[in-house]
């Protein structure tokens, strides 16, 4: 393996590390933003029948 090789197969490495950080990043936010729509409806629903 020369070092035009090496320096692919770590570009691959680290864009697949990165693709993988850049989803586990996006599913923490839809959850958060989930958890925050149930607080939210519920906060309105306690307020207005409450």
């Amino acid at each position: 393996m020369n070092e035009d090789e090496m320096t692919r197969a770590v570009e691959r490495a680290l864009a697949r590390h990165e693709a993988r950080r850049a989803d586990a990043q996006a599913r923490q936010l839809l959850g958060c933003l989930l958890l925050l729509a149930v607080f939210v409806v519920g906060f309105v629903l306690l307020v207005t029948y409450g």
